[in-house]
């Protein structure tokens, strides 16, 4: 029995300290500059292949290379994302004022209808409303 809990506490002891070692490996990975990126795939192709120095110093050039190529894409990602972003929101905006005018049309049309009390009831429910669907659209981003 006490095999079996010295057995267990070693493999958890060893799957834990690999989950941490893996996540200090992206962590790094994540903060490193981009000549730091190609030093440690040059290092771990080189490790890995058993590179000679003249191979080591091509496979570093080759992913230095593509890192610039990488980089560039990346940037013109980013800058069409903002820029549909940026659109979006424009036309959100825009749809926004349509609605707006187009209740203010209804508000206009139904004043004459009803009477001053029913028109203060109905703008009272119009607002219960929408604050029923702030609190959905705030629930659903919780």
């Amino acid at each position: 029995m006490k095999n079996v809990v010295k057995k267990l506490v070693v493999t958890t002891a060893l799957v834990f300290s690999v989950g941490v070692s893996a996540q200090d490996r992206k962590e790094k990975l994540k903060n490193a500059t981009p000549e730091e990126k190609v030093e440690m795939r040059t290092n771990k192709m080189s490790e890995k292949l058993g590179l000679d120095e003249n191979q080591k110093k091509k496979v570093k050039e080759v992913f230095a290379a593509q890192q610039k190529e990488n980089e560039a894409v990346r940037e013109e990602m980013k800058s069409e994302r903002e820029k549909a972003r940026a659109e979006r929101e424009k036309a959100l905006a825009e749809k926004k004022a349509i609605l707006k005018k187009q209740h203010e049309a209804l508000k206009a049309k139904l004043k004459p209808i009803l009477t001053e009390e029913q028109f203060k009831k109905w703008e009272a429910m119009q607002n219960e409303n929408m604050e029923k669907v702030k609190e959905r659209r705030n629930h659903k981003k919780q």
